[in-house]
């Protein structure tokens, strides 16, 4: 599978922890510290991933779309 880039980690990141519901969401924080990154940096890739519609946001919390759930899902399949 190789190394993976950022948006990758950050959606294995959310699907490892479950956050596939607006319920079930994490905090931006909590996921820069999941996978070892500034949340600025955590930041700046989520408006990438919510602009493709992998990721919703809403009051700082995250957690993946349909959309993306499919994307991580593909990697094993």
């Amino acid at each position: 599978m190789g190394v993976a880039g950022p948006e990758e980690r950050i959606l294995l990141a959310l699907f490892m922890q479950s956050a596939v519901s607006e319920g079930k969401a994490i905090s931006v924080s909590t996921l820069a510290k999941i996978i070892n990154s500034e949340v600025s940096l955590v930041s700046n890739t989520l408006k990438s991933l919510v602009d493709q519609g992998y990721v919703a946001l809403k009051d700082n919390n995250v957690f993946l779309t349909n959309k993306g759930l499919m994307r991580v899902l593909s990697r094993f399949s």
